[in-house]
């Protein structure tokens, strides 16, 4: 039960990770070249804070989660797809000539949301009802 054990920790810890994002929001142009390494386009200044404040927010609420019980199951698969969604875009732009590579300047998000993505599979193994519970009832 390692997984439901640690699940408050790791909620914390991912969610303040996740919520780093938030500074896409407040300034995209440092954030860019600071933690990716690309260049600023204004043209882009809504998408990238509209993604920086909505990455930022799912980190607030996955924190959220670790202490308000109600919320956990929502967010939690909420988040789940959200990264699944970031895994799958680095995962496919590999194969891409184009955009491949990009994925050097997200190896840490992949990292990130690869992680959690693990983490929250294995948490949903461990709560999943064994047929030996059914039986019991």
């Amino acid at each position: 039960m390692i997984f439901n054990r640690f699940l408050k920790p790791f909620l914390i810890i991912g969610g303040l990770i996740t919520m780093y994002a938030g500074i896409y929001a407040i300034d995209p142009a440092d954030a860019l070249r600071e933690m990716n390494n690309l260049s600023y386009d204004p043209s882009y200044v809504f998408l990238i804070r509209h993604w920086g404040i909505m990455v930022g927010l799912m980190g607030f609420f996955i924190v959220m989660a670790a202490f308000v019980e109600r919320w956990r199951e929502p967010i939690i698969l909420y988040s789940f797809l959200e990264k699944l969604f970031m895994v799958y875009l680095f995962s496919s732009n590999h194969f891409n000539p184009e955009t491949a590579y990009l994925n050097q300047y997200f190896i840490p998000f992949a990292v990130t949301d690869i992680t959690i993505c693990l983490y929250t599979l294995g948490y949903w193994f461990e709560a999943k009802p064994s047929t030996v519970d059914y039986q019991a009832g």
